[in-house]
């Protein structure tokens, strides 16, 4: 039988989140295309819930848990597992393209833990 992990976010992860969805509607000023946006936010939680060790590693870690790095569309989504738990916790959502090992980087060491 699957395991079924619960999702949680940091409120960086929280922001990322808002800040496209905000982009979206001040820039194109389409409330569908944002209503799409957080349609698809969704879809990728639920893709994460059931398998989350399935994807790659990044290389770095936070609080001793492995970062994990699900691509999802045009969006990044980085996380630790806590396996004893079955969380999943998204630590940032980022757009490809972005300069996503920097960001990741000062992110992590404005965390202390670099």
């Amino acid at each position: 039988m699957s395991r079924i992990y619960s999702v949680e976010y940091t409120y960086s992860a929280r922001d990322d989140m808002l800040g496209m969805k905000k982009y979206i509607l001040d820039t194109f000023k389409y409330r569908e295309l944002g209503d799409s946006f957080v349609k698809k936010m969704k879809e990728a939680e639920k893709s994460l819930k059931v398998l989350p060790a399935g994807y790659n590693t990044v290389g770095f870690q936070y609080r001793g848990y492995d970062i994990h790095l699900k691509p999802y569309k045009s969006y990044l989504f980085f996380y630790v597992i806590d396996e004893e738990k079955a969380v999943l916790t998204v630590l940032r959502v980022l757009q490809d393209g972005m300069n996503r090992e920097y960001i990741l980087k000062r992110w992590l060491s404005e965390q202390g833990n670099i």
